[in-house]
């Protein structure tokens, strides 16, 4: 990003991008609280609503997941979960992501715009061959559809 383009952002999409820039993943209410430390009260929802914006504005142009090989294991599997709208859909969410990050063989979950909503990077390694099968089965009474590649 150029100088110019940084310094007409303001200070809470600066900060903003600075937390994402050091972890992608980082939940909207843990940047809130972030901001608010630096006396910039400000909702998880409005947090969100400004990384919208500046994907949108092209400022921010996408996620990327960067792996290691720590296993030497280079299989991987990636599920897609299309889960069923819902006023809950975020505590639903909350949960799968809870239930995955336990698991030692997850290298990627996250939330998705479009068609699908979550995606999931696994590694796979012999004892761990039905994983995505059991992440699926788990959470079946809310999903639409899901997608194991």
């Amino acid at each position: 990003m150029s100088e110019d383009a940084w310094s007409n952002l303001d200070k809470v999409n600066q900060k903003i991008i600075e937390i994402l820039n050091n972890n992608a993943r980082t939940p909207s209410k843990k940047i809130a609280a972030e901001l608010k430390k630096l006396d910039h009260a400000v909702s998880d929802r409005t947090i969100r609503k400004r990384i919208e914006r500046l994907e949108k504005s092209g400022i921010i142009k996408g996620y990327k997941a960067v792996l290691t090989d720590v296993s030497r294991i280079n299989e991987y599997q990636a599920v897609l979960m299309k889960l069923k709208p819902s006023k809950s859909l975020e505590a639903v969410k909350d949960s799968i992501r809870n239930f995955i990050t336990k698991l030692d063989n997850y290298l990627l979950v996250s939330n998705i715009e479009g068609e699908w909503n979550m995606f999931i990077l696994l590694q796979i390694n012999s004892e761990k061959t039905n994983t995505s099968q059991k992440i699926v089965e788990k959470f079946s009474d809310e999903l639409i559809d899901y997608r194991i590649n």
